[in-house]
């Protein structure tokens, strides 16, 4: 039994690195990462924490993927996150995404909000999708 969850994690990356996000004047992220390099200039992805249960059937296995994506900017203002926002739904929500060994039944997104840190300059996006992966 494999959960995919790393193969989820790729895919994800792979599909939000090839489509170029971009900030509300049309500059390109930085990346998408899942650690951080230092010194890595904003605006910025983070694939985060995820969760998984198992929703087997009798004869498949399946799971079911929570994972939490990250967005951080300082442009003054939301404007800039909930441009790069936008964008990662239109990719991702309700969308094909390859994972390696397995079939991607759905990926649908569930939550989102943006956050001022306290540095009173820093704008975090945060996003949770919900997906459920079967064996292949």
């Amino acid at each position: 039994m494999t959960t995919h969850s790393f193969d989820l994690q790729t895919g994800i990356k792979t599909k939000l690195t090839n489509a170029s996000l971009t900030d509300y004047a049309g500059s390109g992220i930085s990346g998408v990462f899942d650690d951080v390099p230092e010194a890595t200039g904003y605006p910025y992805v983070v694939i985060g924490e995820d969760t998984m249960i198992d929703a087997s059937a009798k004869d498949k296995d399946i799971f079911e993927h929570t994972l939490t994506i990250h967005i951080w900017s300082q442009y003054r203002g939301r404007r800039d996150i909930k441009v790069i926002m936008e964008q990662i739904h239109n990719e991702l929500h309700n969308e094909v995404i390859s994972v390696s060994g397995a079939s991607l039944i759905n990926i649908r997104q569930e939550f989102q909000t943006t956050l001022l840190e306290g540095d009173g300059i820093t704008r975090h996006g945060i996003m949770r999708f919900r997906a459920v992966v079967s064996d292949s």
